[in-house]
């Protein structure tokens, strides 16, 4: 008897909790994820000030981005891959980047030297047998909003452009922001765009801010 009634109570809590988050979605104007970052994800400014929505994934640091997309890849997009830096080498996947080393950041990553101070963490996969094929970083930008975010990512995007390639010329570039983190990568085109298709859906609040071709 003590069993029938125990089982009735946590039954009714269930269904009284289920209640209450139906409500909260009623209520909810426009924050639903649908894999693509909408406008309304985007703009709000919450997710810097430690509030972190529903439907938003709980990012511990840069590395975790790119293990996440790494181990979303079919076999057939993948290839020799390598991350870190000269001190922290990985030949099996990304791995985490110094964050205040300026040099390497900027010449293996493209990331420019003048904005090291405003980023605490980074981490790095690329192409091991040829990095101008596939380049990608990751950096925690210590924001307080934003728009602190969007100024790294343009900076990185220009820094990015404005490089001068030897063995093989990269064919396209994207940075994608999720939260107070900036995405980057460059290299060939198909390689690319596999790698912003990932990234894009395993965080429904990403969004893509730069995507352009480098000139030939």
């Amino acid at each position: 008897m003590k069993k029938k009634l125990l089982l009735i109570t946590m039954t009714c809590m269930m269904l009284s909790l289920a209640g209450c988050g139906n409500e909260d979605d009623t209520n909810d104007t426009g924050n639903t994820s649908t894999g693509v970052a909408t406008e309304s994800v985007v703009d709000d400014d919450s997710k810097l000030e430690g509030e972190t929505p529903e439907n938003e994934v709980v990012i511990g640091n840069a590395l975790e981005i790119l293990t996440t997309v790494w181990g979303a890849y079919e076999e057939a997009d993948k290839f020799p891959v390598a991350g870190g830096d000269s001190a922290n080498q990985n030949f099996e996947g990304p791995a985490a980047f110094d964050a205040t080393n300026a040099e390497e950041l900027d010449v293996t990553l493209g990331f420019p030297t003048a904005q090291v101070e405003q980023i605490d963490d980074a981490a790095s996969m690329m192409n091991a047998m040829m990095a101008n094929n596939f380049t990608a970083g990751v950096y925690h930008v210590k924001a307080e909003n934003k728009e602190d975010v969007e100024a790294v990512a343009t900076a990185l995007k220009d820094n990015i452009m404005s490089k001068q390639w030897m063995c093989g010329m990269p064919e396209k570039m994207v940075i994608v922001v999720i939260d107070d983190y900036v995405v980057s990568a460059f290299g060939l085109g198909d390689t690319i765009d596999v790698f912003k298709a990932k990234v894009t859906e395993a965080y429904g609040n990403a969004y893509v801010l730069y995507e352009e071709v480098i000139a030939q």
